[in-house]
């Protein structure tokens, strides 16, 4: 009896962590995206270009680039391979098969890596959680997002 007690006492605590942080409210955009990025896998643009060229450039099976800025910034330059997914639309177009039909690439898998870029990072960390909240499990963010890539690569060609 005595360790029931225990293991509901147990219970109780993890249920007041967990509510506590669900209930969490931020100051701010920069503050949520600070305690984001906590949470998430992140790659600086020598590790991306390091994940770029292993599987991207090679188009193994697996390795999915999306950037989830807008049409536009899209439009004014993205690293080549990757995907326009815009972040407004990420969670549902993950999973829309018409959606990778029109990229003649196959819906991601739970299991695919993913490496998402915005302009600076703070999109695509945010986006990030959500994929990882929604089951995927080996998804990045590009630290520095398009600025860092293509302050670092900056001549780097289609492929």
């Amino acid at each position: 009896m005595k360790k029931f007690g225990v293991i509901i006492v147990l219970m109780m605590g993890m249920f007041s962590v967990l509510s506590a942080q669900e209930n969490k409210v931020y100051s701010g955009y920069k503050e949520l995206v600070a305690a984001v990025k906590q949470e998430i896998d992140e790659l600086d643009a020598e590790g991306f270009h390091e994940q770029y060229v292993e599987g991207l450039k090679s188009r193994k099976p697996g390795y999915i680039l999306i950037d989830v800025r807008t049409e536009d910034e899209y439009r004014d330059g993205h690293i080549p391979g990757a995907y326009l997914v815009q972040r407004g639309v990420l969670e549902s177009h993950i999973e829309k098969e018409t959606v990778w039909e029109g990229f003649h690439n196959a819906l991601p898998k739970k299991t695919d890596t993913i490496i998402l870029y915005c302009r600076s990072g703070s999109r695509s960390a945010l986006a990030a959680k959500s994929l990882n909240m929604l089951g995927y499990e080996h998804v990045y963010s590009l630290n520095g997002g398009w600025k860092a890539w293509h302050e670092a690569y900056p001549k780097l060609e289609r492929f």
